[in-house]
């Protein structure tokens, strides 16, 4: 396992960045469920981080489900969730009250090297360019969601210079950069607010939230974007329709 290192951030807490690597691994499959995940020595010297830092990183991801501890064994990848599709439905996210506007504030739009766990899913090689970009999303005047977004930079280039805060991704992936949409992909599941997504999104830790994974495809079947979001439970509410 080489070394990872992350560059300071002022408004990003170090172990929210080791917290959302692992994630990314975890669920690129890095380690099957059942297994045990690296120790604390090999972790904390990959990511160059003290062991206080890697503890809280983890521990979020114990309180979210994703690991579980065991005193005396060790921290193990939790068992696969269910997953049920109904041929027919359709599921989506709608407001309670006013509608999501397309107006974000962006926290940042960066180009970075992907690593393995993004550049697999974006069916790149590690270490090419990607954007990484996060917003906090607003339904009315409450921020309703945080967003974290990569995109290739090849198919997207000087993203970073576009007006993300008042149009939606979406349409400047297609009215932009003529990248066409076919078909997107979300997996939901609950989850609470850590420190960093409860101090983005104005509530207290702890909050329950929904958490969205979602990977777009263009046209040709390739994934143009990976989308991590968590969605305030307050604002949201998830309605699916069957035909």
């Amino acid at each position: 396992m080489s070394t990872l290192v992350f560059s300071p951030q002022p408004v990003i807490a170090l172990h929210h960045q080791v917290k959302q690597d692992l994630l990314l691994r975890l669920r690129a499959g890095s380690w099957p469920p059942g297994s045990e995940i690296p120790p604390e020595p090999a972790l904390c010297a990959h990511y160059r981080v003290s062991r206080g830092t890697l503890r809280r990183a983890i521990g979020d991801l114990v309180n979210e489900g994703y690991l579980e501890r065991f005193r005396g064994r060790g921290t193990f990848v939790s068992p696969p969730k269910l997953e049920s599709r109904f041929a027919g439905s359709f599921g989506r996210f709608t407001v309670v009250g006013p509608s999501l506007e397309p107006r974000s504030r962006v926290v940042f739009c960066r180009r970075v090297r992907a690593q393995e766990s993004v550049a697999s899913v974006l069916g790149l090689e590690r270490g090419e360019a990607v954007w990484h970009l996060e917003r906090v999303r607003f339904a009315g005047e409450r921020p309703a969601a945080l967003q974290a977004s990569y995109l290739p930079c090849a198919l997207f280039p000087e993203l970073s210079r576009q007006p993300l805060g008042t149009r939606f991704l979406l349409d400047v992936m297609t009215e932009v950069y003529a990248v066409p949409l076919l078909r997107a992909v979300e997996v939901v599941d609950p989850t609470k607010a850590d420190s960093y997504a409860a101090k983005q999104l104005g509530i207290r830790a702890g909050t329950p939230l929904f958490r969205v994974e979602r990977r777009t495809y263009s046209i040709e079947e390739r994934v143009v974007e990976y989308r991590l979001s968590v969605l305030r439970g307050d604002i949201f509410r998830y309605r699916t329709e069957f035909r």
